[in-house]
């Protein structure tokens, strides 16, 4: 019941917490994330509820402390408010506690408390005006407990036009004032004032001040420069009306009214106290605000323990001081909880709010029966409460203050000859269940400070190594938002403003290399959404200062409440890139250099074979010739890909039909695959359709595909065939080959992309073939992908080609 949560010692925000949790949580920090609750500096929070609140807990402390003190003969008569005491009660911590999840955007349920909370202003107003005919006062209560209603429904902020930020309780004095002076010039009998005294001059005076405080609520909606001058004047009005009806003996309406104007007057004030909590509030961990939340319910819990003691007791004067401890227990609570300042708060106001409810439950048992009360257990609250503390021995201050009371009544009562033993054995089981309730919470408390330390010390640590690392690092969950970055993280995604609770997909749109859309499955972030870890991959960032060349891994993380979210590291490899177009340009050069010596010696070893008798001269000819067509075709792989990547390569696209080409790519490849033992069988299709494709290259893709299934497979069989898809051609090249593991898939298809690598690899070939391929289709149209493939179940590779219309 301490509410004391975010100080020094219970989840201080200036010495237990980390420095990053007294803000938002900036990149590089650890943070809890949460919704921004920082108001609008205009609208802010509602001050309505807290006013609609102390209304209600007001009335309830009047109607238990003296319940005719409400305007004999009419509301005696009627008997409305004292059955309806803890009604008003109940109703006002239902308030209190809707505006409380209010705060924290728990909208659902803050509703439902403030509709509860609302049902003893709205019944009992209704009530008092059909049964004793007088309106102002219950009125007002039927337009405070809806607006309370309408704070709750409606969006913070409302919105940051003029009229949208008019603050609900000036609306509701407005009503009220206009619906008054209506009440004064058309039906004063609805007023219970004698006409005799309006005609004396009270109706028009009275009429002309509540006008007067609806033009100046008026005015201040129009003009927001001079609305908090204008709510002070209306304030003056209703509080002018107070006053006026306290000779009357109306003290429903002098509550009503007075508070009222209070409020109104001082709403300002409030609004800028209150805007400050909840901004302080938005920047503590979820665990601290939500244990905030239930020590201020069980506060309010404990306020409504006090009014239920009040209205059973028969006593007056016990019942009068019950109903004063309501009071004052309530007004703390509030203050506590919803106006004071956590960035000022020390350990000292931490045990201060603990010693201040024990002092408070001390009252209680004392008028409730003392040691035997049957509220006794309720000390045992203020000591749990500070078990969270970083001082374990601060359990001993609401320790303390209940065994004095408890030695202080047992001296009384042997004072005034009660026998000793009566005396133990009342007061002795009490204050041992005290001493062992504070010892299990002084343990908790240790437990409680050993786990802050080692968390403090690994959240430094982690911070340190957040800080110094080269590469970026962002966690995202699965909404691909950002839960937390480093410095480096956002010196890549070039922002200036904060990362954190953004869309990745907002702050780094992603593209292909080449500059092609990423496909959905493709996107290295929801592979490791979907459970898949990726190594790391070249991509293509979109900033605002152009395009970025980045390298992308991702990473698969548990968020421990089973949902999946990922840890993305990113690498700037724009000096990679630059290597490799200098590395490009350099193939591209040797390569056009060398495409001349090797066709000349091509003719020549052409030449000497035919020309050379049958022999090992013959052999070395072919062996050389070989060589050289090997040479040949490298050469011209790394041109095909130089042409590629600068766009100068061209198709010719025409109609044409894929069964002959399939045929001619298997013969070619046939005597390749029978030297190596292998079966390669073509299953035609008769009614195959014509594609758009540029003949050459087709066939180029092709003898890459049944080449590399020729390469990698030891034994087995290659199988070729066709489907049709979705007007797509699709060409099908399976293989019984050892197969590719899956995190080697995306590599296929980039430059040099091969799973051997390094000089020991046991396969040729230059590694450009299906990024050459892949680069040819997209050209004509269609695509080359790997449809399936796992190490030990080989592989299977897919032309697709559309379909001429």
């Amino acid at each position: 019941m301490v509410p004391a949560l975010p100080l020094k010692g219970a989840f201080s925000s200036r010495r237990i917490l980390p420095k990053h949790l007294k803000r938002p949580p900036a990149c590089g920090e650890v943070g809890s994330l949460q919704p921004s609750l920082t108001p609008s500096p205009l609208f802010g929070p509602p001050i309505l509820p807290i006013a609609v609140g102390i209304l209600e807990l007001a009335v309830g402390f009047l109607a238990m402390a003296t319940p005719d003190a409400f305007g004999p003969p009419v509301y005696s008569r009627a008997g409305i408010l004292p059955r309806f005491a803890m009604a008003f009660v109940l109703g006002g911590v239902f308030t209190l506690l809707g505006h409380a999840l209010r705060a924290r955007r728990q909208h659902r349920i803050a509703l439902a408390l403030a509709a509860a909370g609302a049902v003893p202003l709205i019944v009992p107003g209704a009530l008092a005006m059909t049964r004793s005919g007088i309106w102002p006062a219950p009125l007002l209560g039927i337009l405070l407990g809806a607006g309370a209603v309408v704070d709750a429904a409606r969006p913070v902020p409302a919105g940051e036009g003029r009229w949208q930020t008019v603050p609900s309780i000036a609306v509701v004095a407005a009503v009220t004032a206009l619906a008054h002076s209506l009440l004064a010039l058309r039906w004063p009998a609805l007023l219970r004032i004698p006409a005799s005294a309006w005609l004396g001059g009270q109706r028009l005076p009275v009429a002309g001040v509540m006008l007067t405080a609806a033009a100046a609520l008026g005015l201040g909606w129009a003009v927001p420069r001079v609305r908090s001058a204008t709510q002070v004047a209306a304030a003056a009005a209703l509080a002018a009306i107070a006053v006026g009806l306290v000779p009357l003996g109306r003290w429903l309406g002098v509550v009503t009214y007075g508070l009222l104007a209070v409020f109104l007057a001082s709403e300002p004030a409030l609004r800028a106290m209150m805007a400050q909590r909840i901004a302080e509030r938005a920047t503590e961990p979820t665990a601290v605000t939500g244990y905030e939340l239930a020590t201020e319910a069980a506060a309010w819990g404990f306020v409504s323990m006090i009014a239920l003691a009040g209205s059973i007791e028969t006593q007056r004067e016990a019942r009068q001081a019950l109903a004063a401890l309501t009071l004052v227990a309530s007004v703390f609570t509030i203050y506590w909880f919803h106006f004071r300042s956590v960035r000022r708060a020390e350990l000292i106001h931490t045990v201060t709010g603990s010693a201040a409810y024990s002092v408070l439950v001390a009252i209680l048992v004392a008028l409730t029966g003392g040691a035997r009360s049957p509220y006794f257990f309720i000390y045992a609250l203020p000591i749990v409460a500070l078990a969270w503390t970083r001082s374990p021995q601060t359990v001993l201050v609401p320790l303390t203050i209940p065994l004095v009371a408890l030695i202080t009544e047992s001296t009384l009562m042997l004072r005034s000859g009660q026998a000793i033993e009566f005396v133990l054995v009342v007061t002795i089981p009490r204050a041992g269940g005290l001493v062992l309730i504070a010892g299990f919470s002084y343990l908790l408390a240790r437990r409680n400070l050993d786990e802050q330390r080692r968390a403090r010390t690994q959240h430094l640590q982690l911070q340190a190594v957040l800080a110094h690392m080269g590469e970026g690092l962002m966690t995202v969950d699965a909404r691909s938002i950002v839960t937390l970055c480093n410095g480096a993280a956002q010196a890549l995604l070039g922002a200036q403003d904060e990362i954190v609770g953004r869309s990745l997909d907002d702050l780094l749109p992603l593209r292909r290399v080449d500059g092609g859309p990423l496909g959905w499955s493709d996107h290295p972030v929801r592979r490791a959404l979907a459970g898949h870890r990726v190594p790391w991959e070249r991509v293509m960032a979109t900033r605002r200062d152009g395009p970025l060349p980045l390298a992308i891994s991702a990473t698969p993380l548990a968020d421990g409440q089973g949902g999946s979210s990922a840890i993305v590291l990113l690498r700037d490899v724009r000096a990679e890139v630059e290597m490799e177009r200098m590395r490009d340009d350099f193939f591209f050069i040797a390569s056009h250099e060398l495409r001349t010596p090797l066709t000349v010696m091509k003719g020549n070893l052409e030449l000497a074979q035919e020309a050379a008798p049958e022999g090992p001269l013959r052999k070395t000819i072919a062996e050389a010739l070989t060589s050289v067509l090997r040479l040949i075709r490298i050469v011209n792989d790394y041109l095909d890909a130089a042409r590629l990547e600068h766009g100068t390569l061209t198709v010719r696209l025409e109609d044409g039909f894929m069964t002959d080409l399939v045929r001619q790519a298997v013969e070619t490849i046939r005597p390749d695959a029978e030297r190596k033992g292998l079966r390669i069988s073509y299953r035609e299709a008769p009614d195959l359709p014509a594609v758009r494709m540029d003949v050459e290259r087709t066939l180029q893709i092709l003898l890459n595909l049944l080449g590399n299934s020729v390469r990698y497979t030891t034994q087995g069989e290659i199988q070729v065939w066709h489907e049709v898809h979705d007007g797509m051609v699709e060409t099908l090249v399976r293989d019984t080959g050892a197969g590719i593991p899956p995190e080697h898939h995306a590599r296929l298809f980039t430059r040099f992309g091969q799973v051997e690598r390094g000089l020991t690899r046991a396969s040729g070939g230059s590694g450009l073939g299906l990024y050459i391929s892949r680069k040819l289709a997209e050209q004509m149209g269609g695509s080359v992908v790997l449809k399936h493939s796992a190490p030990g179940q080989g592989s299977t590779f897919v032309l697709r080609l559309a379909a001429a219309r």
